[in-house]
């Protein structure tokens, strides 16, 4: 069993655990930054429980499982591996389990916590190649699949040419194939009750044959088996580097044309499983009304060649109602936005919406699944979301992306009175890619952080004393979309960082990986089980504020104590902390410094003037941020679906799968470093100089720093080129230097 799987069994069933840190970076792998500590940050949900979707197998001449190998039946599994084999009732498929229903007896073994399954969580984690450990006595799998995995890695490695043999569904052996020298190699492996799992009680290792250099488990199955994720992540893999495959990582011989079989027998399979996977595209969407009135659903397709002939799938919007009235009436108005790379067979990208809910976990409101990031998806997608929030022209609400040129225009064009926020942690990176002065990141954390225009242009001109290459290039940045200054007061969020789409898309990963209806019901899925588990929580608080909220007006309060008040006439107040000094109006409930009026919380200044009103901070939070609304905005639920076996059947026309991608047109990348910006792009550049810097001149007039598409001056002859050879006797060169 693969690490992967084994740790997906392992988890399921467990809580979520939705507590994180409130960093408001993003971890891509870069270099640390000096991140100052955010009151806004996102506090992130750990992935639900994955979802293993067993395909139905596709047999062979004998009996081939999902992995390809193939079994030989045997009725008499004691003849090859002794009186250990012979009938017991654990193995029998007829076991009626009487106390099937007790769970303190009986753990069920995909979910159990007791050692034994901690035991086999640490070996799946520590597997690795090692032929030792992938098979031994008293070893247990969860399934008699994994075992057959076992067995066929061990025979990939060794080279030892195995055979197995099943007698019953939970009786498997395996044995070494060799006749020449009777080898005594054998394993057992069958169902044991106490455990629930299967175990191997039979494994005599010791090969007296030699090794054959070949296995017969390396049939055409195995192989589709063994190349089955790497054809889906390049399809244009050829039989000939699959054969070269196989001998570099497991030394054994294989030909071309069974690699091209191989290859041809996992895109058809493929290929048919898309076709009856999206046929049933009308019928889910049916169920999610059946089951979720007023969601909103839209599939869009592309007509067929002919009237009567099928359509094919172009992209499609959902929106739960439980999600959309729970942003509407209870979520602070912003919205992060951003794509996705969908990892399936047929490629596409996922567009989702996300916002905030009072303790600053994200809240998915709608997500669609297109073919690509262009300007039609995107404007397509930000008008049905702002026909579903009821949106209008955008003057209420803030949106939050990265610099997606399509993004931004579509958000341009459809919501033209919207705040449109940048992620100001892609604004740095894209900026500072060239250096890695760390001086230069705490400078833009403290411009993108500054709440009043003072503070911005102190921190500005900070950055050009230091170094001024770097103020200028940041000035085409435009600071007005990332830095606190400029953002508008009423959304209630000081948001400059877009963690609610990278949240949401980290939690959905795995999910990505799949096929289109198995994707949607996987969100579907997580949102409906977070939904429920949040609405647990939320009605446990006895807070009158969520945690989050809780935590930063306790902070706000232990930093009042350090500031100096100045009380004036008409309720006005100026108060001094760290040598700066802000005006307080308790008539308006604002500070001078901006934050209160920007996140719904009282700032130090403002948490000074109203303890010293003998008043309480928290009558001066807003509403967002209160208990009560946090319940209200899980009171809402996603409905469960019901299984593809009972949806309706709507007998409408099946819908085609989208086309195969080829990918972008012109010669495929390399991957390879990107360049500086004087750096030759040259492979060599170490023996060549670059054309980088070099002065243009223009072939019409004879200047420099223009070329002759963009010349206006007259043209100018050229010099006549000097003759070759030496000039004769009686010959006056027009060149002075060869005059004679």
């Amino acid at each position: 069993m693969t690490k992967a799987k084994r740790k997906a069994v392992s988890r399921k069933g467990e809580e979520i655990d939705d507590g994180g840190d409130g960093e408001p970076e993003i971890d891509d792998g870069g270099d640390d930054e000096p991140v100052i500590e955010d009151d806004c940050g996102v506090v992130g949900d750990d992935d639900c429980d994955d979802v293993d979707d067993g395909d139905d197998e596709e047999a062979d001449e004998n009996d081939v499982n999902t992995s390809g190998v193939v079994e030989e039946g045997c009725e008499d599994l004691v003849q090859h591996f002794g009186e250990a084999a012979r009938d017991d009732e654990s193995g029998s498929d007829a076991d009626s389990g009487d106390d099937i229903w007790d769970d303190e007896k009986i753990p069920d073994p995909m979910s159990s916590d007791s050692d034994d399954d901690d035991e086999d969580e640490e070996q799946g984690q520590r597997e690795n190649d090692d032929p030792d450990q992938l098979l031994a006595l008293g070893k247990t799998f969860n399934t008699p699949e994994d075992f057959k995995l076992a067995v066929l890695r061990y025979s990939l490695k060794t080279r030892y040419d195995i055979k197995l043999y099943k007698s019953q569904a939970m009786k498997i052996g395996a044995k070494c194939s060799d006749t020449d020298v009777n080898c005594g190699w054998r394993v057992y492996c069958s169902y044991e009750k106490r455990r629930h799992k299967m175990q191997i009680k039979v494994y005599v290792n010791n090969h007296t044959c030699v090794r054959s250099g070949y296995t017969k488990m390396l049939k055409r199955s195995t192989i589709a088996w063994l190349f089955s994720e790497r054809l889906r992540k390049n399809p244009h893999i050829t039989k000939q580097e699959m054969a070269a495959e196989i001998k570099r990582e497991y030394n054994l011989v294989v030909s071309d044309d069974q690699c091209g079989k191989a290859k041809s027998k996992l895109m058809r399979e493929r290929k048919a499983s898309h076709e009856a996977h999206f046929a049933r595209v009308w019928d889910y969407q049916a169920e999610i009304f059946q089951t979720n009135p007023h969601t909103k659903f839209e599939i869009e397709t592309i007509p067929g060649p002919t009237i009567g002939s099928k359509a094919r799938f172009y992209r499609c919007y959902v929106c739960f109602s439980s999600q959309r009235e729970s942003w509407k009436q209870t979520c602070r108005p912003i919205i992060g936005l951003d794509g996705a790379f969908l990892k399936w067979d047929i490629k596409g990208h996922l567009l989702a919406a996300v916002g905030r809910d009072g303790d600053n976990r994200i809240v998915p409101i709608a997500w669609a699944v297109v073919e690509v990031e262009n300007d039609d998806n995107w404007d397509w997608f930000i008008k049905q979301l702002s026909g579903s929030l009821d949106l209008g022209d955008g003057r209420k609400v803030s949106i939050i992306s990265d610099k997606h040129k399509s993004l931004v225009k579509a958000v341009k064009n459809v919501l033209p009175q919207a705040e449109h926020r940048q992620c100001a942690r892609h604004i740095m990176e894209n900026w500072k890619k060239d250096s890695h002065d760390r001086k230069l990141q705490e400078l833009f954390w403290k411009i993108a952080r500054s709440y009043t225009m003072g503070e911005f242009t102190d921190n500005m001109e900070a950055l050009a004393r230091y170094n001024p290459y770097a103020f200028a290039t940041l000035q085409d940045t435009n600071p007005k979309s990332w830095s606190r200054a400029f953002f508008r007061i009423g959304s209630c969020c000081n948001d400059n960082l877009n963690n609610l789409s990278e949240s949401f898309n980290r939690i959905i990963r795995q999910a990505r990986k799949k096929p289109l209806l198995e994707l949607l019901e996987d969100i579907r899925r997580q949102c409906m089980v977070r939904n429920a588990k949040r609405a647990i929580i939320a009605g446990r608080l006895k807070k009158r504020f969520t945690v989050r909220a809780h935590e930063e007006i306790e902070k706000m309060i232990a930093g009042s104590q350090f500031c100096i008040r100045y009380m004036a006439r008409d309720d006005f107040h100026e108060v001094e902390l760290n040598n700066d000094r802000y005006c307080v109006d308790m008539n308006t409930l604002t500070c001078g410094c901006k934050k209160w009026q920007m996140i719904g919380i009282p700032c130090v200044h403002a948490a000074s003037v109203i303890i010293a009103k003998k008043r309480k901070v928290e009558d001066y939070v807003n509403d967002y941020y209160t208990t009560r609304m946090w319940q209200e905005t899980y009171r809402r639920g996603i409905k469960p679906v019901e299984g593809m076996k009972v949806w309706p059947r709507l007998n409408r026309l099946p819908v085609l799968p989208p086309p195969w991608r080829k990918g972008n047109p012109g010669r495929p990348s390399n991957y390879a470093r990107k360049k500086g910006k004087n750096e030759s792009a040259s492979k060599s550049s170490k023996t060549k100089l670059s054309r980088a810097l070099r002065v243009m001149t223009c072939s019409n007039c004879k200047e420099d720093g223009h070329n002759k598409q963009t010349c206006e001056n007259p043209f100018v002859e050229s010099q006549p080129k000097r003759p070759r050879g030496r000039p004769k006797k009686y010959q006056v060169c027009v060149f002075p230097y060869y005059q004679i």
